[in-house]
């Protein structure tokens, strides 16, 4: 390898160990390739992240023992299937340079060189400029030991060597665009944005705009990396669009901005905004802030929906204060009432961020956030993953701390807790348990039939068959649906506080509400909405519509 000038480079992205149907393409990894692409650096990207193969079969498969060096984005999720690739990569060609990068990576890097000798390097927060080096210098190993931002095991193999943080990149408009193409078995669905102001779908298309986020919410992965926020010129964001509208010959006319929080600075969101609107009148875009930047920028808001802004992914978490203070959000619930009014008031659409329970929940927490949920006009929001949303403790994060000294426990660094298992309450756990059966038992099926009745509703005017009372019947039960996970968990609630009467004398069952003008069971429900759907012409769903038309 010492006389390598132009080595063979892949990165992988390895799977979580389940399949997502919204998989889009692993952008921390692009800009990576795309950065040592632009400096000579060609490297090949595989993209595993939804397989449910076994690890070790797909590096066989796709031949991850024919590279130089080969980089893994590494998360909680996605770290047993990493090792168990980079171990078989080693075994077949010992002298890889394997290296680890990443979210998890960072929170535990002189853990993963102490415990896995498969494993040569870590890259700590950002990776451009730190893999760059690493492949310029590949051929200098000794040297290239001291490289910034990186963890390495020392040569004699006594000890590791902690090089100093690299600084953040400074100017993220030096990086390229994220242009690189990856290797996925399961392929990529198109990214879509039904956009109802103008009663069309369209091909949408995520950029990140910024990096890091200047908050401290003690459950936010972004503390790992870095809290340096930096953001992009407007005029990059436009130039992104445009290139890979040239390169991918779609005319993407929705952005979703899947920066870490995109208004940090309301004048640079507006910036962008006004960029985007002048290039063309026609884009829409969201993004993602919390509620208290929301109100302090209120007097920008009704010009970036003048410019295309459909709706914002809020960060609103929860509705008791307890809760709240163990996030480190450091707002009141009286703020996201106020968020959430805002924008409602301004038109602007709400995608849903939200924990419905962490391990000290009390039934009195759950109590909140049901009552803010109805009262803010959530019942009819779907999709509905927010009312089984637990709490993750990724490690690296504070509240991961906060509650092993809690529990006075030591987390293994390798492993990932299951939410579901930590509850201090055992109400809370039965609470959870049961909600987690309803889901497993009937939300697939709602989902399924909510899909076929609003795609039945949406195209009414193409289907005359379809009588008028059959379509103000279908409207009906389309909204029962939608409610129905809401009234489940109301249901289950006052059981729990009542003791859990219903629960025990006749399981699931027993708690499942009746629905509809006509008190229907949610079984029947499920059954006519579908059948009025195939009679309207459409035999099947096509599939759960995510958030304001996300797909």
């Amino acid at each position: 390898m010492d006389t390598l000038t132009r080595p063979a480079v892949a990165f992988v992205n390895p799977s979580v160990g389940f399949s997502d149907r919204r998989k889009a393409k692993p952008i921390g990894l692009a800009y990576i390739m795309a950065y040592l692409e632009k400096h000579g650096f060609p490297s090949s990207g595989f993209d595993f992240g939804d397989s449910e193969d076994d690890a070790v079969e797909l590096a066989e498969h796709y031949g991850l023992d024919r590279f130089d060096v080969v980089g893994f984005s590494v998360y909680n999720e996605s770290f047993r299937a990493a090792v168990a690739m980079a171990a078989w990569i080693k075994s077949r060609r010992p002298q890889c340079l394997v290296v680890f990068g990443g979210p998890h990576a960072t929170a535990v890097h002189e853990h993963i060189l102490g415990r896995y000798p498969c494993v040569d390097v870590v890259v700590r927060r950002e990776g451009e400029e730190a893999m760059l080096d690493i492949v310029r210098g590949l051929g200098d190993r000794a040297r290239l030991t001291g490289t910034g931002g990186t963890t390495w095991r020392s040569p004699d193999g006594d000890g590791l060597l902690v090089n100093d943080d690299r600084a953040f990149v400074p100017d993220l408009d030096q990086i390229p665009f994220p242009d690189a193409e990856f290797v996925s078995h399961s392929g990529y669905p198109d990214l879509t944005y039904f956009d109802e102001v103008q009663g069309r779908l369209k091909a949408a298309l995520t950029i990140c705009s910024s990096r890091s986020c200047p908050y401290n919410c003690s459950f936010c992965g972004v503390l790992t990396i870095g809290r340096k926020y930096r953001s992009r010129e407007a005029e990059r964001v436009v130039a992104e669009l445009l290139h890979f509208r040239e390169r991918h010959g779609v005319n993407y006319e929705h952005v979703y901005f899947s920066d870490a929080n995109f208004f940090v600075s309301p004048t640079r969101a507006l910036e962008v905004a006004e960029a985007l609107h002048e290039a063309d009148p026609q884009i829409t875009f969201s993004f993602g802030t919390r509620v208290n930047q929301v109100l302090k920028a209120a007097e920008v808001l009704p010009r970036l929906k003048d410019c295309g802004l459909r709706f914002i992914e809020l960060g609103i978490e929860s509705a008791s204060e307890p809760v709240l203070e163990r996030l480190a959000k450091h707002v009141k619930p009286e703020v996201n009432v106020a968020a959430v009014r805002l924008l409602r008031r301004l038109g602007i659409e709400i995608s849903l961020d939200f924990i419905m329970l962490d391990p000290a929940t009390t039934l009195a927490d759950i109590r909140a956030n049901l009552e803010f949920l109805r009262d803010a006009g959530f019942y009819d929001y779907v999709p509905h993953d927010h009312l089984y949303t637990a709490l993750v403790l990724y490690e690296g994060t504070p509240i991961r701390d906060f509650y092993a000294r809690r529990f006075g426990v030591v987390f293994d660094p390798d492993d990932l807790p299951s939410p579901f298992t930590l509850f201090e309450r055992p109400e809370v756990q039965r609470f959870s348990d049961t909600l987690r059966e309803f889901r497993k038992l009937w939300q697939g099926r709602i989902d399924g039939a909510l899909a076929q009745g609003e795609l039945a509703l949406a195209s009414i005017g193409e289907t005359p068959d379809l009588s008028r009372v059959s379509h103000a019947r279908l409207q009906l039960d389309v909204v029962s649906l939608r409610h129905a996970p809401n009234l489940l968990v109301e249901r289950l609630l006052e059981d729990a506080e009542a003791g859990f009467p219903r629960l025990d004398e006749g399981g699931l069952a027993a708690l499942l509400p009746r629905l509809g003008h006509d008190h229907t069971h949610l079984h029947d429900l499920i059954e006519r909405t579908g059948a009025t759907a195939r009679k309207a012409g459409f035999a099947q769903a096509p599939g759960v519509v995510g958030p304001h038309g996300r797909d």
